[in-house]
Formats: C-alpha cells, structure tokens, sequence
C-alpha cells in the first residue's frame, strides 16, 4: 500500500497592505479539515471551504491539513496542503481517516503555522495538540459531530435493532470518545462550538479551556443569487412545498419526517408534497418507506444537489421541515432560513435550537417524553403554514432578516479573528504549565493510530453506502475566490519519502490493515453472536407464551 505524505508548495506571499476587515495575526493559518478533497455534500468541509476562501482573500497565508486521497484530481485540491497518510472508512466512500507519520509532521513543521483551526472531529485533532507542545501555535478545535446522535451509521440492520449492541456504543464506546475529545479539548487554546447548548454541553464533560460560540456563515456568493427556474416536478403546487435538505443516514431522523407527513399532512392538506434533497447509504431505504406509507406520489428525491443550485430548491419551496436531532448546527437550517423560508423543526438543544425561534421565524417544536404528541405537533404548526399564507410570508421575511444577522460573513470572521487574538494570549498563559505537564508524544500517537484503525474496522461491518449516485460535484477550494487563482496543479509537488520511511510507513500501515480485518472480523463473530442470542430468545418467549397458554 502507498503511504506519500504530500505537500503543496507555494512561495511565501510579500508582505503588503492588509485589505479591508483583515489582521495582521495571523499571517499563516492550518485547517485541519477531514477532507483534502472535498467528495461529497457536508456542511463542516463547506465551513472550512469559506475559511480557506475568506482568510485568503484577507491576505492570509491558508493550508489544508488533512488525509491522503489516492483519487483526488489536481484540480480538486486546494493552493497549500499538507497530507497525512489515511486507510479508507469503507462504510461511507470518500472518507478518509488519518494516520501520523514522521514525514508528515516534518511538513506540518515546516509550514510555520501562526495558528491551527481544527475543523473535525477525528483523532487529526492531535496534530493539532502536536503542534501547540512542540511548536508553541495556538490550537482551536471546532467541535462539528454529535457521537451520541451519529454512530448508528456503522451498524448493519441487525445491530442497529439489537439493544446489546447499542448498550455498547451508548454506555461504553461513546462516553469514552467523548472523554477523549474533552482531552484534547482541554490541551488547546479554546475550544469553539456552534451553539449555546454545546457550550454548556462541553462544560458539563470537563471541558475547562475557553469556549467560543461562533454560528457558521452563509457565503452569499451562492445563496444571493436570483433563482428564475423552478426545479420542482410541474404537478408539486406552489403554496404546498414542503423540502428536507440532508444526507440521507439514520441520524437525519428521515424517517420520522415521512411518517408526519402521512399521518399529519398529507391527509390534512391535498396539496402538500415533500421532496426531499440528498443521497446516503439510507436513501433507498427512505424511498421504500415513502411507499409503504402510500405518500410516494407526493414524495420528490432528486438526489444530491450541488451547491450552486441548492439555493433553487429553497427559493421556490414554501416551508423548510427538519427532524434531526444530531446537528452541532445544523448548517441547511440556516441556509433554508436565509433565503426566506419558515422552518418547522425538532428542539435538538444544540443547532437547530439556536436558529429556530418557536413562532417568529418558525416552529421549534419540543420532544417531551411523548414521541407520538411531538409528532402531531409538528404535523399542526406544518398544516398551519400552508393553510396561511400570510403567516408564512411574514415568518418567511423575519426568517431572512435574522439568519443575515446571525450569519454574515464578516461577522463570523471577525469572530474568528478575536478568538485567534484570546487562544495566543491562552497560549501564553498556560506556557509554564504545558512545560511542567510535558507531553507524552509516543503514547498520543499510538492512540490516534489505534483509534482510527478500530474505526476503519467498524466501516466494513456495514455494507458500503451509495453516496452522491448522481455525481453531482460539489466546488472545489478556490471555485469561489475572487481573485484568479493559479491552478494547483503545477505547485502541488509530492514529496518523496526516502526509501527507510517508505519501508517504514508501509509497513506501519501493512500491520494497520491486518489490525483492522482482524478486528472486522471479530466484529462479524460478535454480531452473528448476537443474532443467535436474539433469535434464542425470541424462540424462549414463544416456549413461555404457548406454556402460558396452555
């Protein structure tokens, strides 16, 4: 298996006048982002993708740190990157995850980074810590996954229903992730979350660096463009649009939002229709309930939309609908909210809660202990914006005029900039304590690598998901700067490991992939285990009730 750490190489920029809104710290920023090139929809690589935009056009010297991708195109990739060696997570194609190597680090030192963004929420985190002990550069986290809500996605059908194995991942796996998480956490300069719950969230798990509540931006470059056609199937009538913008995995909650709609909507209001945009390993599956339920014909899945001609669908819907419950923001809230629509949504305590307000710009609509009086709730307050179309215009308009504030640009980067200026001050407070502290690099990165080896492992007990089946492309790193921006292609050199790291990596990443088979099929052991285990007792409830009987 190869295992070329790359680089892209650019001369250092002059320095020159700061354009307008930019600071001179700092003058070269990491990203560590899970994805170098960008394979499908998702709303923290799109944030890290405006970053990258953003600081560059302010002058700023912008890297992407992220894992080696054996398919990535030139043209797919941004100015300045540097690579780390990765094994694939088979489950959802085009993720990548990490590994560290020696040849990879020496890039990230050469790089003189002024300050580390850390957009992910994998063990990559650690480069970060990595550079802030070795190299005194102040590190920010983003927190951008939810565990609890997300890890259904790698368990096949037969796990998913069986209450041993979630007891697993609830009770022991997840919580000792998140103590992980608030680790590093708590060995950066700041931790920045994008909702007041997840402050709080954090704080309650230990979490005692700084944490900044910093909402993502909407890039206007795209959702202020006019919108003349009309993408929605001729027969779906104005006034009745409902649409679902999300990738179509379990923690969506995708399917709860289909059985409203017949139970609730459909029935009650003849002209309403629900499509819904977005691929995932689930989304044949979302499609075979819509028949089931009989709504089919009152159903649209076009599939991932690239997002240029997202903001389409928004523009000629009537109300934006979310079930989901696993958003640290929920970046399809805010975008749906600033083109003008209502959104009728679950409280999640986290994102959708921060942008929802119940009954100005929507409905935020409470779980309670009673899923099926959460459901008919929802129904009514989706029934009651179609059948007022003053109401929903005028929630339409505050909806617009509160996502523009809660979601400029400049105020999102300035916000950045100030949590830039407080995690070099923290930086500088703690630099006694870290010297005391030390840190344990040996042990930090045979975890790291440990960690995503088990999780590469988990990607093969699911089949693989179809992801993106249109291959609608999403915009690469420097689509949308304004400026003319030189191709990559010519700079981004790889450099070659001698022959000793060559060997050595290879072999590293030979013994990881054994690792990580071995541990797949264990995992295949366990869960025919439990599927006997089930299937016993099923056959022993059977025996007790014909006994009963009797």
């Amino acid at each position: 298996m190869p295992t070329t750490t790359a680089e892209a190489t650019l001369p250092a920029t002059p320095d020159a006048p700061l354009p307008a809104g930019a600071r001179a710290f700092p003058k070269r920023i990491g990203i560590l982002n899970d994805y170098v090139r960008i394979p499908y929809a998702n709303g923290s690589s799109f944030a890290s993708q405006f970053f990258y935009r953003e600081f560059t056009q302010r002058g700023h010297e912008v890297t992407i740190v992220g894992p080696h991708d054996p398919i990535a195109q030139p043209h797919e990739m941004p100015r300045r990157y540097v690579e780390l060696p990765s094994v694939p997570f088979k489950n959802h194609p085009g993720v990548r995850l990490t590994l560290p190597s020696t040849g990879s680090f020496e890039s990230l030192a050469r790089a003189r980074f002024d300050v580390a963004l850390g957009q992910s929420n994998t063990h990559l985190l650690q480069a970060g810590v990595w550079l802030r002990h070795t190299h005194d550069v102040p590190f920010l986290p983003v927190h951008t996954v939810h565990l609890p809500s997300v890890y259904n996605v790698v368990l096949p059908d037969t796990l998913m229903k069986n209450p041993v194995a979630n007891k697993v991942f609830t009770d022991g796996l997840i919580p000792m992730l998140e103590r992980q998480s608030a680790a590093v956490y708590n060995h950066s300069d700041g931790l920045i979350v994008l909702a007041g719950g997840l402050k709080r969230y954090w704080e309650q798990r230990g979490v005692t660096v700084p944490i900044h509540v910093i909402p993502r931006p909407i890039e206007p470059k795209i959702f202020d463009v006019a919108q003349p056609v009309d993408p929605y199937p001729a027969h779906f009538a104005r006034g009745g649009r409902l649409i679902v913008v999300c990738r179509h995995t379990r923690e969506k909650n995708v399917s709860r939002l289909l059985e409203i709609f017949a139970r609730h909507v459909a029935r009650a209001v003849p002209e309403a229709t629900l499509t819904l945009v977005g691929d995932g390993p689930d989304h044949d599956h979302f499609r075979a309930e819509a028949e089931a339920l009989g709504i089919a014909a009152r159903c649209h899945f076009p599939g991932e939309i690239a997002l240029r001609d997202v903001p389409a669908w928004y523009a000629h819907g009537d109300v934006f609908v979310y079930t989901s419950l696993s958003e640290t923001y929920g970046q399809v809230v805010s975008e749906a909210l600033w083109c003008g629509l209502p959104a009728v949504a679950l409280s999640d305590g986290m994102g959708v809660d921060q942008q929802v307000l119940d009954g100005e710009n929507g409905f935020l609509v409470p779980q309670g202990d009673d899923a099926l009086r959460a459901d008919a709730q929802f129904g009514r307050d989706v029934v009651g914006l179609l059948q007022n179309a003053d109401k929903r215009r005028a929630m339409g308009r505050r909806a617009a005029e509160i996502a523009r504030d809660r979601s400029d640009p400049s105020r999102c980067i300035d916000r950045f900039y100030d949590a830039f200026e407080a995690s070099r001050r923290h930086l500088a407070e703690t630099r006694a304590a870290r010297a005391k502290e030390g840190y344990r690099r040996r042990l930090a990165m045979v975890n790291w690598t440990a960690i995503h080896l088990v999780a590469a492992a988990l990607g093969l007990v699911r089949q693989p998901a179809k992801v993106n089946r249109h291959g609608r492309k999403p915009p690469t790193w420097d689509e949308l700067l304004h400026a003319a921006a030189p191709a990559p292609s010519p700079v981004a050199q790889v450099a070659v490991p001698s022959a000793a790291q060559a060997d050595a990596s290879g072999e590293t990443l030979a013994r990881g992939v054994a690792f990580a088979q071995k541990i797949a099929a264990r995992e295949v052991r366990l869960r025919a285990r439990a599927a006997h285990a089930a299937r016993a007792s099923l056959a022993a409830d059977a025996r007790r009730r014909a006994t009963a009987a009797e």
